[in-house]
């Protein structure tokens, strides 16, 4: 993933590192770590401290793809104060895995909301079941 950050635009580009925000009270957060291992690779700040859901996060696989946005809608997108830092930065928004995208737009529209000027979606993997998109 560091290598894709260091060699493909517009990922090279980017300003800041920033793992998708883990459910409450989680110790170990795949994209989190995925985030300082490549923020440490690329020398990028990395942000995923400053952002959490306000509450677990609902379980979005088994619902319907209109019905994922409002679940996470649902939930407080916390930030922390020094949100300052987001204007006008391109930031590559990490991901564990990509089944419906739903989880990394609604965050990358939070962040944009924010003033990120750019959000780069990148998963380590994308899921082989894809009908959840088609309902």
């Amino acid at each position: 993933m560091a290598d894709v950050v260091t060699n493909f635009q517009p990922y090279n580009q980017a300003d800041l590192i920033c793992g998708a925000p883990a459910q409450q009270g989680k110790a170990f957060h795949l994209p989190a770590e995925l985030a300082v291992m490549i923020a440490v690779r690329v020398k990028l700040p990395d942000i995923t401290a400053d952002f959490s859901f306000a509450e677990d996060k609902p379980s979005l696989k088994d619902l319907k793809v209109d019905e994922k946005w409002d679940a996470l809608a649902g939930v407080e997108f916390l930030t922390q104060d020094n949100t300052a830092t987001l204007q006008g930065k391109s930031i590559i928004l990490v991901d564990d895995k990509y089944q419906s995208g739903i989880t990394l737009q609604f965050v990358a529209s939070r962040l944009l909301e924010k003033g990120a000027s750019k959000v780069f979606g990148l998963c380590a993997v994308k899921t082989w079941r894809d009908d959840d998109n088609t309902s």
